[in-house]
């Protein structure tokens, strides 16, 4: 184990919030976390993380280098990566997939940005909730979210996708207010169509992992149509944090069961091979993980 292993896992630990989902993710066993971030807690000299029974929580010392940890991973990764077209300014066609709604929501700006900083680059970009063939397509990058099949794609993961049970006050004044998530039976839903099992959600709580099975009132593939059904009461619904969050804070949507979480999705930005990455693709992807902290958002508690 070196020093840039200790780096990658840290990052993993406080995109993640716990030493557990980032063993799973990682494909280690949890001692072996706990053994890098010792690492660096004795490089570091300082503590990194408190842990209580239900939550993980980052030291200030953490959050001052988690900055840093990102830099000195990003330049070692592309320490050893080919060269090629890094003099003069990227051209050509950038072909890349975005999930719709995620699309929507963060990634204007980051289009604007890369658009400023590359005049000579033609966008051609397609809001998808569908995992696109790059290779038989021609696309260089793709956004996905959730967790990745195996395949000879190169997957860097930034960030990750919180999630929330949500409901409008007016469905709660029809139905009674779940206090548990076998509740959840009793109430209609709102169901995203593209995971698998459709008619199960599962939480997470002190108490360990429950697994209910709901009644879809409405399935779609759209977590914007999925927000706007929850907001007309058409059933209670598990919303990424970025439709949720803001109509919790109004008023128009409530937190149902705070106490159980339900898991979150991993975010990566996938693309082939890299010894055969443009140089607009590169700086694309580049510009996605400088700017990956915005994919992060406050969620209640």
């Amino acid at each position: 184990m070196d020093r840039i292993d200790a780096l990658q896992t840290f990052i993993r630990v406080m995109e993640a919030g716990s030493f557990t989902q980032a063993a799973a993710d990682l494909g280690l066993g949890q001692p072996a976390i706990t053994k890098r971030i010792a690492l660096l807690e004795e490089q570091f000299g300082c503590r990194l993380f408190v842990r209580t029974t239900r939550k993980l929580r980052p030291t200030a010392e953490a959050d001052r280098v988690l900055k840093l940890a990102k830099e000195i991973v990003t330049l070692f990764e592309s320490a050893g990566l080919p060269s090629p077209k890094r003099v003069g300014a990227p051209s050509g066609t950038l072909r890349m997939t975005v999930p719709t709604s995620f699309g929507r929501y963060f990634f204007g700006d980051i289009f604007a940005e890369y658009g400023r900083r590359y005049p000579e680059v033609r966008l051609d970009i397609r809001f998808t909730e569908q995992f696109v063939d790059l290779v038989e397509t021609g696309t260089e990058l793709a956004i996905r979210i959730g967790v990745l099949s195996s395949s000879s794609l190169v997957a860097r993961r930034v960030g990750t996708v919180k999630r929330l049970l949500v409901a409008a006050p007016a469905l709660l004044t029809r139905h009674r207010p779940p206090r548990l998530p076998n509740d959840l039976r009793q109430l209609p839903c709102v169901t995203y169509s593209r995971l698998s099992p459709k008619n199960e959600w599962s939480f997470e709580s002190e108490t360990g992992r429950h697994v209910v099975g709901i009644t879809p009132s409405l399935t779609c593939d759209d977590a914007d149509i999925m927000s706007l059904a929850a907001l007309e009461g058409l059933g209670a619904a598990v919303l990424p944090d970025w439709c949720a969050v803001g109509h919790i804070a109004s008023g128009k949507l409530i937190h149902l069961l705070p106490d159980y979480d339900v898991p979150s999705l991993p975010l990566h930005v996938v693309y082939p091979d890299p010894q055969w990455m443009s140089h607009r693709a590169r700086l694309f992807r580049d510009l996605i993980i400088e700017r990956a902290d915005v994919f992060a958002i406050n969620t209640p508690q």
